[in-house]
């Protein structure tokens, strides 16, 4: 049986991943933030509650014995690098590296997969993108996952086997507020429970590349399996939706017809206005590939917002 160590193991994707790896026969070690006891994931064996930009903190994990790592930890929200880009780099590649020389003053070597992002790619490239399209460093938050993914490679020189990640936008049950479907969706589910009357939109027209975050998780733990150490790998649909066909699956699940309303404060000065990418080296790899209609994504998000109302 592998034992597996996930950070961010009590985050949004983090939940879904260690039931995945559970339900695979896998030994789950979380570490993360804060919790309830009440609160602790049945398919976490070990929880550590640590803070892993300290690397007297991170040094306590044993990873010896430990078969691989899959790190989500970090800051993700794109937007607000903006605001304080020295925090990005400090905790993105900071906990990389404590990460790595804890289990390299260990003499331990477990497979990483390092979580990287694919809003690193220029958005002018030609679609849709591969893991060979060019990178932008458009944000502070894409510059980190950069350095990420150039740690990783420092670390492969020194021994460890790291695959680098670039998911899409995942959505499903479980996502917190700020994003654009659990945004649509709260407000769907306060209009279906007579909260409200009409659902504020910023531009709807943009089309991204959404996968369920359960097909991204199966997609770690292939990767785990099967993934060629020191590549790269996209996780993504490959097909375009818009913000539209986004909306309109949400209220069919609900089954409302909301009154849509435009909201200056939720428009972006701009928006690049399509997206989406190619998972055929994935596929290649490791058999991978999206399983879960968008149906029944936006099916599942309508009543993970209904049980929280």
């Amino acid at each position: 049986m592998q034992t597996i160590l996930v950070t961010g193991a009590n985050g949004f994707v983090g939940q879904h991943l260690v039931r995945e790896l559970s339900e695979h026969g896998m030994t789950v070690i979380g570490v993360g933030g804060p919790i309830g006891t009440s609160k602790k994931s049945p398919y976490i064996s070990t929880y550590f509650e640590l803070d892993l930009t300290r690397a007297d903190d991170v040094a306590r994990l044993e990873f010896k014995g430990v078969d691989g790592v899959i790190h989500l930890a970090g800051l993700a929200v794109l937007g607000s690098s903006f605001d304080d880009p020295m925090r990005y780099m400090n905790t993105n590649v900071g906990i990389e590296v404590n990460m790595f020389e804890a289990a390299l003053t260990q003499h331990a070597n477990p497979r990483f997969i390092i979580i990287s992002s694919g809003a690193l790619y220029d958005p002018s490239a030609h679609l849709p993108l591969t893991e060979a399209s060019p990178v932008l460093p458009s944000s502070p938050y894409a510059v980190s996952k950069i350095g990420q993914e150039e740690m990783a490679r420092y670390y492969g020189s020194r021994g460890f086997e790291s695959i680098i990640v670039r998911p899409f936008n995942h959505i499903g049950p479980g996502q917190g507020p700020g994003l654009i479907v659990p945004d649509l969706a709260q407000q769907v589910v306060a209009v279906a429970q007579g909260k409200a009357s009409e659902v504020k939109v910023g531009n709807l027209d943009a089309k991204r590349d959404y996968t369920d975050v359960r097909d991204i998780v199966r997609a770690y733990r292939l990767l785990l399996e099967k993934g060629q150490p020191g590549e790269i790998y996209n996780i993504c649909s490959g097909t375009p939706r818009s913000g539209h066909d986004i909306l309109s699956g949400l209220t069919k699940a609900a089954g409302v017809e909301p009154k849509i309303v435009e909201d200056s404060a939720k428009l972006r000065p701009s928006d690049t206005p399509l997206l989406y990418g190619d998972h055929q080296k994935l596929t290649t790899d490791t058999g991978w590939q999206p399983e879960i209609p968008i149906e029944t994504t936006l099916t599942d998000v309508i009543a993970d917002w209904q049980s929280r109302s």
